[in-house]
């Protein structure tokens, strides 16, 4: 899954230097899903100085004794 984060350079260069996300989920699906962040890059938006950080998704297994 391909996903983009919005944010300063700093908020961004926290998320890009993390290898797994934790995202909490609705009460109908599993509690947590973990996913590693694969081939991210920072785009910087040349007038007004946005940054945008693309990278590729994919959810990993955890053992229920994590």
């Amino acid at each position: 899954m391909r996903v983009c984060f919005h944010g300063t350079a700093d908020e961004l260069d926290l998320v890009a230097g993390r290898s797994l996300m934790v995202l909490l989920t609705t009460s109908h699906l599993p509690r947590m899903r973990v996913f590693e962040l694969h081939y991210a890059h920072m785009l910087t938006h040349p007038y007004d100085g946005r940054h945008r950080l693309c990278a590729e998704l994919t959810e990993t297994e955890v053992s229920d004794d994590a």
